[in-house]
């Protein structure tokens, strides 16, 4: 079987569910690809993944610097107010639009180009990427969605006239129902009790990423007592990108030493943020990048923002959570978090040392945090693995 997967080139979007999707179904036997801009193919190269480069898609750091581009797209020339942490809501709505119009539209034009070479049977995409599902509707074949930001489905009524508008670019009918995107398959990465009823539609199924093996601590590793909790605090690679979000990381790193733990800090890969913290507490260790899923596997608390991949990660290995969501679904997971009683969160609005000192002191000393998430876990480890939704896609039939 030929599976195309889709995505964003945004190594968030790519490595932590479509990477072992990818392994999975070349064990199986099958034949795989990821098409994805260009400028992701030394990540995919890494990951031992075939790439289908989309000469059309450009990188996300051409969309954030090319006016051109945004204006092409129909994308916001910047994304917050200056001194605001904060996405606003009319923003947002703009950037999901561009992605599932203009954005969607280019990426079906060179996936379509390219369908006679790799002749897919079938298209696995990321719920940010519609062009996989327009050009697999223009080609009469199954696609499925790895569900990798599950509040993105609340998005869809307010993106399905510019989804419908590529449909008709496409000569494809229009569509009335706005989660027609998802109608053959939506693989959910979190047991069903993670989603609230918004989020469940009739064609999702569960599964689990695989578990990855521990990882031994930093080289020199964070002092202090090794009998105290280890904590891992990171802000993702995406979000510490954005404008502001770097001034959190002084912020954390301080609340950290203030407490009686080991701790790292991760940089999301940005080596060069290290030279804006200022001095770093014994019982702290700052690294520009962590194995994150195999060192929560020996953590006892996590500091995160939010994203679905690291919560996903977080109830993997049974470690509950202090939440600082930025933008896009994090408010919304770190919401989640909370209501399911496995972690607190903090605004990151004025957020200082002292607030993160207490939300994390509060969460390590409750054994109920810990309780809670491990029962999550229990039912995350009895989900049918990613070999099972390989199976299931060679399943799905063309629907009219």
């Amino acid at each position: 079987m030929r599976i195309l997967l889709t995505c964003q080139p945004i190594t968030s979007h790519l490595v932590p569910a479509l990477v072992p999707l990818a392994h999975a179904a070349l064990a199986a036997g099958h034949r795989v690809a990821v098409a994805t801009a260009a400028s992701m193919a030394t990540e995919l190269a890494r990951h031992g993944v075939p790439h289908l480069p989309l000469p059309r898609v450009p990188g996300l750091e051409q969309l954030r610097t090319d006016p051109a581009l945004a204006d092409e797209f129909g994308l916001p020339k910047a994304l917050m107010a200056p001194g605001s942490r904060t996405v606003e809501p009319a923003v947002a709505r703009q950037i999901a639009r561009a992605y599932a119009g203009p954005v969607a539209g280019h990426f079906a034009a060179d996936l379509l180009a390219a369908a006679p070479t790799f002749r897919p049977d079938v298209i696995v995409r990321e719920p940010a990427e519609f062009g996989g599902y327009l050009a697999a509707e223009r080609l009469g074949i199954p696609h499925a969605t790895v569900d990798i930001a599950p509040y993105a489905l609340t998005e869809l009524p307010v993106v399905h006239h510019a989804v419908d508008a590529q449909r008709m670019v496409l000569g494809l009918p229009p569509v009335d129902d706005p989660w027609h995107p998802h109608r053959y398959l939506l693989a959910a990465l979190l047991p069903p009790r993670w989603y609230p009823p918004e989020l469940r539609l009739p064609t999702t199924r569960h599964y689990r990423v695989p578990v990855p093996e521990e990882e031994p601590a930093p080289a020199g590793g964070p002092g202090g007592d090794p009998d105290r909790p280890l904590v891992l605090a990171s802000l993702g690679s995406l979000a510490l990108t954005l404008p502001g979000m770097a001034d959190l990381l002084p912020v954390i790193v301080r609340a950290l030493g203030a407490l009686p733990c080991r701790a790292v800090v991760t940089l999301g890969g940005q080596a060069q943020l290290a030279a804006t913290i200022g001095p770093v507490p014994d019982n702290v260790r700052v690294e520009p990048y962590v194995a994150q899923a195999e060192l929560l596997a020996r953590c006892d608390l996590f500091v995160t923002h939010a994203g679905y991949s690291a919560i996903r990660e977080a109830v993997a290995a049974g470690v509950p959570m202090v939440t600082l969501p930025v933008v896009a679904d994090q408010p919304a997971n770190a919401a989640r978090v909370a209501e399911l009683g496995l972690g607190r969160t903090l605004p990151i609005k004025n957020l200082t040392a002292d607030a993160v000192v207490r939300a994390c002191a509060a969460v390590l000393a409750d054994p109920g945090y810990g309780t809670r998430v491990a029962a999550l876990r229990k039912e995350l480890r009895d989900s049918p693995d990613l070999t099972h939704l390989v199976d299931d896609l060679t399943t799905l039939e063309p629907c009219p």
